[in-house]
């Protein structure tokens, strides 16, 4: 039995190999795959201590500038648990009134903070929160963690721990810096 003869252009397609739309198809499929996956492996809360220091560098370096700024007022920052949030407020007493000039939140969601100073280290939370204030130039004038009262002279330490970790320092001069105080 004799085999029919194929055109040209058919006998090449037969010879195997996927064409370009075929293969776009595959890697866009892929993509996808692998995109959704990765957002599934990688909770929300990996990032949370990141997002904890962030905000508590953003509102130390307000807390300074804003001091510079009102030297009529005592400026403190105020940082505590509520409501499921780490709360971060800087504070404008004027001798009058205190007023909240900002507030920033963020989800506690597996984060500590840990405030060290010198030898003494003070874990933050509901029952201890931290507060310290600042003079019209700017720089840390008294503290407290809790009930314990830090020594703003050697600067103030903060350990952001959860599934990685942040060290921040307040200096005495009232620079807000990350990396150990020194």
């Amino acid at each position: 039995m004799a085999r029919a003869a194929w055109p040209d252009s058919l006998a090449r397609r037969d010879s195997g190999g996927f064409t370009v739309v075929e293969l776009i198809a595959v890697m866009v499929l892929l993509g996808i795959l692998a995109a959704t996956a990765t957002s599934r492996m990688v909770s929300g809360s990996a990032y949370a201590p990141a997002l904890v220091a962030q905000q508590l560098l953003a509102v130390g370096r307000l807390a300074q500038q804003t001091a510079m700024a009102r030297q009529d007022a005592t400026i403190s920052i105020d940082v505590d648990q509520d409501a499921g949030d780490w709360r971060f407020r800087v504070q404008v007493n004027d001798g009058v009134m205190t007023t909240t000039a900002t507030e920033e939140r963020a989800d506690i969601a597996n984060t500590s903070v840990v405030v060290v100073n010198g030898a003494t280290s003070v874990p933050l939370g509901p029952a201890a929160p931290l507060r310290l204030s600042f003079d019209g130039l700017g720089s840390v004038t008294a503290g407290s963690a809790g009930s314990t009262v830090v020594d703003p002279t050697i600067g103030v330490g903060f350990t952001v721990s959860g599934d990685s970790t942040s060290l921040l320092c307040i200096g005495s001069t009232g620079h807000v810096y990350r990396g150990n105080c020194s």
